[in-house]
C-alpha cells in the first residue's frame, strides 16, 4: 500500500497548515485533503457528535484508498483520537498543542484552543487556558479576506481575561487549532511571546517514524495532492491563495 494516499481531515481549512508541512516532509507522496467545512466549527460539538462526524468523513476518504489518516483538528484529536484508534484498520495520526513540554520547560504559556479542546487543558498547572467559541468559524467565513479581518477583536469579543492585556508577558504562545495558524501574525504581534508554536512537529515525526518503519515511505517521485468532498474546491482555492 505504499502508493496509496495519506489523507488529511479537518473540520475546515485549518489543517491546510499542517498539509504543506506534510507535503515539505514527505514531497514524493500522494495526499489527499478532506474538509469539514459545512459542519465547522467543531469546537462547539459533543464528543458523540465529533464520533459521528469523524467516523462519517473516515468511512468516505477510505474510499479512494488511503494508507494512513492525519487528523489535522486538534478538537477530534484530543477529544475522540484515543476512542477511534483501536476501531479504524487505518492508522491514525494526530495533532495535540504540545502542553507538557512547555509545562516541563517551565514556561509562562497561554493556549489558545476550541471550547472543547480548553475543558480537557483547563485543570493543566501552569498554562492559561484560553477556549475561543467563534474565532474558527469567523477565520472560516474571512479566509479569502484575512488581511482585513481583525482576529484580535473577535477574541476580545470572546473572552475578557486578564491574558489579554499581558503583552509580552508569555514566553510561549500555544496554537491549539490549526485554523489559528492562518493569524498567526495577528496574535504574535499582539501577545508578543517569544515563541509561538503548533503541535505540527510532532505529527510529521510520528508520521515519518511509522512509514519510515513499515517501509512504506515513498521516495523520488513528485508529490501528488487531490482535494475531496462537497467544499474541495473552496479548500484548494485557499491552499492555493495562502502558499
Amino acid at each position: 500500500m505504499n502508493e496509496g494516499f495519506i489523507a488529511v481531515i479537518d473540520s475546515g481549512i485549518g489543517g491546510l497548515s499542517l498539509l504543506t508541512d506534510l507535503i515539505k516532509n514527505f514531497p514524493s507522496e500522494r495526499f489527499l485533503y478532506f474538509g469539514d467545512n459545512k459542519n465547522a466549527p467543531y469546537g462547539n460539538k459533543s464528543k458523540r457528535e465529533l464520533e459521528s462526524l469523524t467516523l462519517k468523513n473516515i468511512e468516505y476518504v477510505s474510499s479512494f484508498g488511503v494508507k494512513a489518516i492525519v487528523f489535522a483538528c486538534n478538537t477530534i484529536s484530543v477529544n475522540i483520537l484515543g476512542n477511534l484508534a483501536d476501531r479504524i484498520d487505518i492508522p491514525i495520526f494526530g495533532i495535540f498543542p504540545p502542553v507538557e513540554s512547555r509545562v516541563m520547560a517551565k514556561e509562562k504559556t497561554l493556549l489558545l484552543c476550541t471550547e472543547r479542546t480548553a475543558e480537557h487543558y483547563r485543570e493543566v498547572k501552569g498554562v492559561d487556558v484560553v477556549g475561543l467559541p467563534t474565532l474558527v468559524k469567523e477565520i472560516e467565513k474571512n479566509a479569502l479576506c484575512l488581511s482585513r479581518f481583525n482576529a484580535i477583536d473577535v477574541i476580545l469579543r470572546n473572552h475578557n481575561g486578564l491574558f489579554i492585556d499581558k503583552k509580552g508577558y508569555y514566553d510561549t504562545v500555544i496554537l491549539g487549532c490549526t485554523h489559528f495558524v492562518f493569524i498567526k501574525k495577528q496574535i504574535l504581534d499582539h501577545f508578543c511571546p517569544k515563541n509561538i508554536v503548533t503541535g505540527n512537529d510532532f505529527t510529521v515525526k510520528k508520521l515519518s517514524n511509522y512509514l519510515i518503519n513499515k517501509k512504506s515511505l515513498v521516495k523520488y517521485k513528485r508529490f501528488s495532492l487531490l482535494f475531496v468532498g462537497e467544499c474541495a474546491k473552496y479548500n484548494q482555492l485557499i491552499f492555493e491563495k495562502s502558499g
